[in-house]
């Protein structure tokens, strides 16, 4: 990447000509055209003369698509991690790791993510005692299920759940300090001030990221009120499509802030009453509200489809991950109309894991993506952020590839060719497998590279990113685009 600094700033974001633009449509095919970006919206495109006043980007051929929008993310968490310690692979491969990692300076809560199990097996309360330094720490499962604290840590959390309701702070005191499902209630007793969400939305946007579904289950009024709030002051740049708990539909949507899905978080080992899951459902889609479901295991998914089949699908209710999905599986889903939004990053990310713990039956059954779209299945991605690395065009690599970091193939047969793997990254935030073109009429949210696509599919890399709008604004811009 160029060693030129970011700059946020044109002479004129509200008339915009760019020059030289190659284009691709849904049907792949390529042009060079320019673009001009009046109030907002895409004005024309053509052989275009600039007007007075309005500010001119030569795009070189570069590709100009549509902003990409994340589909499955988890905003506030990833703004945490940024302030966090990486506590899982391929940094941490073993016991020696993670000790080094913890005992590096510093003081306050030391905050983990992305731990393996199989890095430390043993990994508690007392492990972290042993091993770790005098300062309260708290450390996350890459699933986002579990939290392990040191016994400095779980002092520090019970003394401040004393506010809490007692069947809340019953849930923060185990005694070998390893905390299910606790995240909310972590948060709200350790956080002494707001993650860095300025820092987390300018980095995505220099991503060439304008629009974000937080997939959250807790997200609620407080949560709307908050982005809100950092949508005004601009701190928060990308749209959000927010969904969460059923209060949500409560509150009001706008240009910037929509209301997104109900959000239902399934755990095998602990699956709702089925009948009161049907009630959910149908109590969503009496509101207008489509649901989206956590399914990351086969049992989870038979469970979610046997709902649905009872309560009925709403379009565009959606089973989130997909993680494992059998092949007989995939004529009811495609029966059912569901939508699927998956990580094919995690392949990447970690497959060679896989390969160590999952069956040999369930790996090819990994992150479907090709043969859920061969079924017309709808399919985007979103790269679960912070559980998968944050760079969509990396998690595009991924689903190309399916390699795992180490080089092995896993699930070959679903390897998508890179103009369908950019497509999972250019839905709409309300319909997500609906890919949107740049032409007259759209909201000028956009994502000029610095290459054409010719180079850029055979190296897909958040690098090549050269300046992304949001609504006509430039959020972010590397280096000066007019000269």
């Amino acid at each position: 990447m160029s060693n030129q600094q970011p700059s946020n700033q044109v002479c004129n974001p509200n008339a915009l000509l760019i020059k030289n633009a190659e284009l691709i449509d849904s049907n792949e095919n390529l042009s060079i055209t320019d673009v001009r970006v009046a109030e907002g919206q895409i004005e024309s495109l053509g052989n275009l003369a600039p007007r007075q006043h309005e500010t001119v980007v030569d795009a070189r051929g570069g590709l100009l698509v549509p902003g990409l929008n994340d589909h499955h993310v988890h905003l506030v968490s990833y703004a945490a991690s940024l302030t966090s310690v990486n506590c899982g692979p391929p940094r941490v491969k073993s016991a020696e790791d993670l000790i080094e990692v913890l005992n590096r300076p510093g003081e306050g809560w030391l905050r983990g993510t992305h731990f393996f199990e199989e890095t430390v097996p043993e990994l508690d309360k007392t492990w972290l005692d042993r091993y770790g330094p005098a300062r309260p720490i708290r450390i996350q499962h890459r699933s986002g299920r579990l939290w392990i604290l040191n016994s400095l840590g779980l002092a520090e959390i019970q003394n401040r759940a004393s506010s809490l309701a007692s069947h809340e702070a019953e849930q923060l005191n185990q005694a070998d300090g390893r905390l299910f499902d606790v995240d909310a209630l972590i948060s709200s007793v350790t956080r002494s001030q707001a993650p860095p969400m300025a820092e987390a939305s300018s980095k995505l946007a220099a991503m060439g990221v304008t629009g974000l579904n937080d997939m959250t289950p807790s997200n609620d009024g407080n949560t709307h009120r908050w982005f809100d709030d950092l949508q005004q002051r601009g701190e928060l740049h990308q749209k959000i499509r927010l969904s969460g708990r059923s209060d949500l539909a409560q509150c009001a949507s706008s240009d910037r802030l929509q209301i997104g899905e109900t959000k239902v978080h399934l755990h095998a080992a602990s699956l709702p009453d089925i009948d009161e899951f049907i009630e959910r459902i149908r109590s969503s889609h009496s509101q207008g509200r489509r649901v989206a479901v956590h399914c990351v295991t086969e049992v989870e998914l038979i469970f979610t489809l046997s709902a649905f089949e009872t309560a009925g699908c709403l379009s565009g209710d959606r089973i989130e991950h997909g993680s494992i999905i059998p092949l007989p599986v995939i004529p009811l889903i495609q029966d059912l109309g569901l939508w699927i939004v998956t990580q094919p990053n995690f392949i990447k990310e970690r497959g060679d894991d896989y390969l160590s713990y999952v069956s040999s039956a369930d790996l090819d059954n990994l992150y479907r993506t090709r043969s859920l779209q061969d079924a017309n299945i709808p399919v985007a991605f979103g790269p679960a952020l912070p559980f998968g690395a944050p760079d969509p065009w990396a998690a595009m690599q991924a689903a190309v590839e399916r390699q795992t970091s180490s080089g092995q193939r896993l699930g070959g047969n679903e390897r998508l060719t890179p103009e369908r793997a950019l497509y999972g990254y250019l839905g709409h935030l309300d319909s997500p497998c609906t890919p949107r073109n740049v032409e007259p009429g759209a909201t000028a949210d956009l994502c000029l590279l610095d290459s054409s696509w010719h180079k850029v599919r055979n190296q897909l890399s958040g690098a090549h990113v050269r300046m992304t709008l949001r609504d006509g604004q430039v959020i972010y811009q590397l280096g000066d685009l007019t000269g």
